[in-house]
């Protein structure tokens, strides 16, 4: 009964906030993600300025780091000054950053909206076919995934931190799980086995 009743409550915070938490993840028929052997498809998207990235073009990149956003999605907004420091403290290491709109009501004008009222200073791409979304497994926005450009696979999928869940709101995260993957993999050290589920709105795939 305690249990439910903290479920119930922290469903609550989710939709007063604005972002329905949707079925459990094991109740959602989400596309399987790439195996740990198998690469992520190239991509080629437009930015929320009308510029194109290629995935793998990035080759000279140490990680490259994706990152499903969505518009008005209270846990993407919060997270983004902790994103920001991440971007910040690996960007001259030689980490790319993109983010990864998936949404089919999100159109790119308001992608772009969104961007500049946080001050993006990286790539938000505009999914419109869902095509990248479906290939990664993504099932809710905030989801980090950090592709490996030496092989093109998959080497973390989870959340940012631990600071932010639907019934919790660290002032500070206890385990910044991307950054630890980020030091591993720059470090050519085993990347740590981090299993977490990445909370955020479920992407609105058609």
């Amino acid at each position: 009964m305690i249990a439910r009743a903290l479920m119930v409550a922290a469903l609550g915070l989710a939709f007063a906030a604005g972002c329905s938490p949707g079925p459990a993840p094991a109740e959602i028929s989400a596309p399987p993600a790439p195996t740990a052997t198998a690469p992520v498809r190239n991509f080629t998207l437009a930015d929320q300025g009308g510029a194109s990235h290629e995935l793998y073009s990035m080759t000279d990149a140490k990680a490259v780091v994706l990152i499903m956003q969505g518009v008005g999605c209270p846990i993407v907004r919060k997270m983004t000054p902790d994103l920001k420091q991440v971007q910040a403290a690996y960007r001259d290491k030689g980490v790319r950053f993109l983010m990864i709109n998936s949404n089919s009501q999100d159109t790119q004008g308001m992608i772009a909206a969104e961007a500049a009222e946080f001050e993006l200073d990286l790539p938000v791409l505009k999914d419109a076919g869902q095509t990248v979304g479906r290939d990664l497994g993504a099932v809710r926005t905030a989801e980090v995934f950090v592709v490996d450009p030496k092989t093109w696979t998959i080497v973390y999928h989870g959340p940012l931190n631990d600071r932010l869940t639907y019934g919790r709101e660290k002032a500070v995260a206890d385990n910044d799980y991307t950054a630890s993957v980020l030091d591993a993999v720059l470090a050519g050290a085993p990347v740590p086995v981090i299993e977490e589920q990445a909370d955020g709105c479920i992407i609105n795939f058609i």
